[in-house]
């Protein structure tokens, strides 16, 4: 028989949720008879429930079995005590009298409690610790070695319970790059969230269903099958369902990428990224008023453990050579020297590299670093950005772009005098009217060897194109040293 709170549900969802028989049997997982019973049939008050046998011999050792049941929960399914185990240890580590077939009974019973309380909790966006939420977001940096901008997506897995969150840049947002970021951030976790929702993106979901069924990608199912974590997704165009890492995506944006950053090694920005989130949790929750690092132990000690092996983010496919040798991937040529016209080749595809091997999969040829275009680029306008300071000449050491300038040109910027700093930023700002910042760069390393820095010098090794050494100063204080610089067959007006 079922206990009063149990048979007060049931009618309830009978009554005042006007479920069916059925749909209630199968919520509660229970017999529809059992369901049709107590939804619809007369109780007797007075109908006791039966009472649970007690184990005197096991009462004393039930809160060490009871954790060590819970720490299977966490565990993968090979790593879990069997019954037997448990008696072992008990038997060992304490003076347990009683038999195997005892413990046998309680661990069945107590298992099948702690998977039906399993069952029965829901799931809430922003409520149980070790619940997480992923999704992607996009910010510009700085190339300083190409003077560009560059568009660079980021994963960001935020705790609603703890308010914590933890980001990845990747080199795009391919099911290869995706969760291989996961995988480094479970690994710093020292754990797996219990549940991760995701809005429907393309590396994880295949193909949208009817309701909340999703057909999810080959890769991504072995990897959710693997970490063993509950992958729950938004419905389509309802982001606001997991509204604590939207605002995140945001807020690490705001934070740590606005002005843009400079950006040569994405490893290394992820590193600074790293420490920058640590220290970010040392400030009070928002609405709980505790420390956020502290919540986020909690967080912690509720995620699954790690499996012993690590999972292997990889993607198999074929591909032909074309008469150079080349094959085609992502819409990328990559040469592999070993090749022969119309040779088939199978392919290992990880984030950052190719394996190429022969037809059969049984000799390597070459590994093949990864060829990323970014998304979107942008050159810097040099001159818009100088004429934001060509008035402010002190305020110009603080410029974000200020970091992509070319060594040579941001010594030449900033001479500790205000009046000759504000008009080399003019000089600049005329000079790349007509010139680019690559070539700028050049003449002004050429006059730092002459000690010079005038414009007019400038100017006559721009338009000379610096295709030979510049003439040796002139002490007679004339211009005679610029007519060096003039092309033969020039006659001078003088």
């Amino acid at each position: 028989m079922l206990d009063m709170v149990e048979i007060d549900y049931i009618r309830r969802l009978r009554n005042k949720r006007k479920l069916s028989i059925t749909d209630i049997a199968e919520k509660l997982e229970i017999n529809w008879r059992t369901a049709k019973r107590y939804a619809d049939g007369d109780l007797d008050p007075d109908e006791k429930p039966k009472r649970n046998r007690k184990s005197p011999v096991m009462e004393p050792y039930v809160n060490i079995v009871d954790a060590w049941l819970a720490e299977n929960m966490k565990a993968p399914r090979k790593q879990q005590r069997t019954a037997k185990a448990i008696y072992d240890q008990l038997k060992e580590h304490t003076d347990f009298s009683g038999s195997a077939r005892t413990v046998r009974r309680y661990v069945s019973k107590r298992r099948k409690e702690l998977i039906d309380k399993e069952k029965e909790t829901y799931v809430k966006l922003t409520h149980d610790p070790g619940t997480a939420q992923v999704d992607f977001g996009e910010f510009k940096a700085i190339n300083s070695e190409e003077d560009r901008l560059v568009t660079y997506p980021y994963l960001v897995v935020t705790f609603p319970h703890s308010n914590a969150q933890i980001v990845r840049v990747t080199p795009a947002e391919n099911i290869e790059c995706f969760l291989e970021a996961l995988k480094d951030i479970f690994n710093e976790l020292g754990g797996v969230p219990k549940v991760l929702w995701f809005d429907n993106l393309s590396p994880a979901v295949k193909k949208v269903l009817k309701g909340n069924k999703r057909e999810l990608t080959k890769t991504f199912t072995a990897f959710k099958w693997h970490y063993r974590f509950e992958a729950s997704f938004c419905n389509v165009g309802q982001g606001h369902e997991k509204g604590s890492v939207e605002n995140k995506v945001g807020y690490v944006r705001r934070n740590w990428m606005s002005p843009p950053p400079v950006i040569n090694e994405v490893a290394e920005f992820n590193d600074h990224l790293k420490e920058e989130m640590v220290s970010d949790r040392d400030r009070d929750h928002y609405k709980k008023k505790e420390k956020i690092a502290k919540l986020f132990e909690e967080d912690k000690d509720a995620l699954l453990y790690l499996p012993t092996e690590e999972f292997e983010v990889v993607r198999t496919e074929t591909a032909v050579a074309n008469k150079y040798g080349e094959i085609k991937v992502n819409r990328k040529f990559y040469h592999v020297a070993s090749a022969y016209p119309n040779q088939q080749l199978f392919l290992k595809i990880y984030w950052n590299r190719i394996v190429a091997f022969d037809e059969y999969g049984e000799k390597k040829l070459t590994t093949l670093p990864r060829k990323y275009v970014p998304k979107n680029t942008d050159d810097i306008d040099w001159t818009g950005e100088l004429k934001i300071f060509k008035n402010k000449p002190r305020a110009i050491e603080q410029a974000a772009y200020l970091q992509a300038l070319p060594a040579a040109t941001k010594e030449y910027l900033l001479p500790e005098d205000l009046t000759a700093r504000r008009e080399r930023i003019k000089v600049l700002i005329s000079l790349l009217e007509d010139y680019e910042m690559s070539e700028v760069e050049i003449a002004i390393n050429s006059a730092t060897r002459e000690n010079k820095s005038d414009k007019e010098y400038l100017k006559a090794i721009l338009a000379y194109g610096n295709q030979r050494p510049l003439p040796k100063p002139d002490q007679s204080g004339t211009l005679a040293r610029y007519d060096q610089l003039r092309p033969e067959g020039v006659i001078s007006n003088e």
